[in-house]
């Protein structure tokens, strides 16, 4: 329990990841992955999902602003507040969380979950969209992102490249659907996926789990 909270500080805007596959590897380890009550499951795909859209927020908004394009960064840390609002309600902290622990997590969903939740799934696709709108269209974005950094699929696969970046090579392979654990297998979600192996494609994907992310958590 005490190396959870090592865990997450080793990616901290997206330490629930940490946190779960360390915890999913202890359990693997002590042969008690199929005692984890499905309660805790459930609210591990939650975190684990409000924070993928948090973390892509941030990747996606940050390179926004150092394009050039300030407004993204704030719209996307907008929409990053309403994952945190949620976050910092079930866990008590906003990052660096030590909320998945061995054996399922430190605490359930406290009153007026659920109704914080239907409230924070419009505002934050409302935030996408409109950085959808800020981006798609954006001549300086296009120039700087279309057609550079590109990586195929054959050089992706050599160099072990996962996430995004392999899935702009046009494969869809995602952990969660080829290899699922903590009920992933039954969620409703796609894996978006693109040919065009430049940066402009990786962000939009990114852009993408995170309407995918918000199907998740509904």
């Amino acid at each position: 329990t005490q190396g959870v909270t090592f865990c997450t500080r080793m990616d901290y805007v997206a330490s629930m990841a940490q946190e779960l596959v360390y915890c999913l590897g202890i359990e693997k380890l002590l042969g008690i992955t199929d005692d984890i009550p499905e309660r805790a499951s459930i609210l591990r795909v939650l975190m684990s999902e409000l924070t993928r859209i948090g973390s892509h927020l941030v990747a996606v908004g940050t390179g926004g602003n150092e394009l050039g394009a300030t407004t993204i960064m704030t719209t996307a840390f907008i929409g990053r507040e309403e994952t945190f609002k949620i976050i910092e309600m079930i866990s008590g902290l906003r990052t660096n969380n030590a909320y998945i622990r061995p054996g399922g997590v430190a605490q359930g969903l406290p009153e007026g979950g659920i109704a914080a939740l239907r409230k924070m799934i419009p505002a934050v696709k409302q935030r996408l969209d409109e950085m959808a709108a800020l981006q798609m269209e954006n001549p300086i974005l296009k120039g700087r992102l279309k057609n550079v950094a590109t990586m195929n699929l054959s050089a992706a696969t050599a160099l072990g490249i996962t996430g995004p970046i392999l899935r702009s090579t046009g494969l869809p392979y995602d952990v969660r659907k080829a290899e699922p654990y903590c009920g992933y297998e039954t969620y409703d979600f796609q894996v978006p996926t693109s040919t065009d192996c430049d940066a402009w494609s990786r962000m939009v994907l990114r852009m993408e789990e995170c309407y995918e992310s918000l199907k998740i958590v509904e």
